[in-house]
């Protein structure tokens, strides 16, 4: 598989909370499933913005139900 390298920036709070998660190795693999997670979001998101433009957002008590079902 060809790989590329990038250079970012990020605050020293967050590479440093990165850091202590993933130590000295898997800083790489870590990110790149980070980047795949927030794409995979993002397409989501448009997913359900799409299926609210078609069929009407949920209904609350539908939402209501949902979330107590599935307490966070």
């Amino acid at each position: 598989m060809a790989v590329r390298k990038w250079s970012v920036s990020v605050e020293e709070e967050l590479a440093a909370r990165v850091e202590d998660h993933v130590g000295n190795r898997g800083l790489s693999s870590f990110v790149a499933r980070a980047v795949e997670n927030e794409l995979e979001r993002e397409l989501l998101a448009t997913y359900l913005s799409e299926l609210d433009a078609e069929f009407g957002s949920t209904p609350d008590d539908a939402l209501r139900d949902a979330r107590a079902a599935w307490p966070s």
